[in-house]
């Protein structure tokens, strides 16, 4: 009767590279190898390098055979009876992740830009996109369940996509680093060009799953490293919208001008905030500017006063400019914009809705 015994220890894939550890802290061990400075902390990342392509130099030229010595020197330590097995001890990967890290110079910029990235990916990232990060087609045949998760947790929030024993996730770390993130429960589900041997002890070169030992660490790094790339190729494809929201964040809410008097904040689904910007789209408005007396032919159910107030808060709001000592004014960049997004609001949006309702 045999006795069967199964250790299990944890590969960690972190930013620049694989940087593994199995049990004590290997990114400490190569960092220390090199003449560099680094920054680290306990949420496993590295927030600042002196010299990233040193770093990312020692993680490339990282040893599967020193790993095996490795791992045997800390088994030996913990089981007394290691040295009974002898040479016939293998070493296999149940679980792998390799995270591709975008590190930031400061922490004013990826909290907002995240926000912006995290809502983009949930609407756009479909399953057929899923496939093709994963370097998968997606067939009647080959369909698996896909899945993708927001979640909100302590440290942020994090979006993951599922493929069968393969995830794929994004989140934030320390408000510096975006943490691109592919994780594998099955190393199977890739395949390479290696070295197939039969049963009848022939051998050859073909496409083939990939094996679970520690030596396809090599190969399983850049199957993994290209679904981040993949994944970053694709967010990287849309436009930031972080300068209109906050735009949008600015003439809305309400504001105050020099004497300190309170003005409401543009709405574009209040009627008269609305028909005061169809007025000032008229295309004489453009070229030489407007006054309240001008307006007047176009709000006619308004009174001077009125207009003259609506023209001061959309001064105060930077919508408008003043010309000089003058009572003439012109729309700003700002405002220009705006005007074609309430018309833009108006024409495919509101009526639109309206019609089919």
């Amino acid at each position: 009767m045999g006795q069967y015994i199964k250790i299990y220890l944890n590969f960690n894939i972190y930013g620049i590279s694989p940087l593994f550890t199995a049990n004590y802290s290997w990114t400490v061990f190569f960092s220390r190898s090199g003449p560099f400075f680094y920054s680290a902390d306990a949420d496993n990342c590295f927030t600042d390098i002196s010299d990233f392509k040193k770093a990312q130099e020692i993680a490339d030229n990282f040893d599967c055979a020193q790993l095996h010595r490795r791992l045997d020197k800390i088994t030996a330590d913990l089981v007394s009876i290691f040295s009974k097995w002898g040479e016939s001890l293998q070493w296999s990967i149940s679980q792998a992740e390799m995270a591709t890290d975008i590190v930031f110079k400061d922490d004013l910029f990826l909290p907002v830009f995240y926000n912006e990235l995290i809502r983009t990916a949930t609407i756009e990232v479909k399953a057929d996109n899923i496939y093709s990060f994963l370097g998968k087609r997606l067939t009647k045949v080959s369909a698996q369940e896909v899945a993708t998760r927001l979640q909100t947790m302590v440290h942020g929030t994090r979006i993951k996509h599922t493929l069968g024993k393969t995830s794929l996730k994004m989140y934030d770390k320390q408000g510096v680093v975006l943490r691109i993130e592919t994780t594998i429960n099955d190393v199977s589900v890739f395949k390479h060009h290696r070295e197939v041997k039969h049963r009848d002890g022939t051998s050859e070169m073909k496409h083939a799953a990939m094996k679970k030992t520690i030596y396809s660490l090599g190969a399983l790094r850049e199957q993994m490293l290209a679904c981040n790339n993949r994944y970053i190729g694709f967010i990287s494809q849309w436009k930031d919208h972080t300068q209109e929201r906050s735009d949008l964040d600015k003439i809305t809410r309400s504001v105050k001008d020099e004497q300190d008097r309170s003005y409401r904040g543009l709405n574009f689904f209040q009627s008269q905030d609305l028909l005061f910007l169809m007025a000032l789209l008229k295309g004489e408005f453009q070229l030489q500017g407007f006054s309240n007396r001008l307006l007047q032919s176009h709000l006619p159910n308004w009174s001077a006063a009125k207009i003259g107030r609506v023209i001061k808060r959309f001064h105060v709001l930077k919508l408008v400019k003043k010309v000089g000592k003058t009572y003439k004014y012109y729309l700003t960049d700002l405002g220009k914009r705006v005007l074609i997004a309430a018309l833009q609001l108006k024409e495919r949006v509101v009526l639109p809705a309206l019609g089919v309702a």
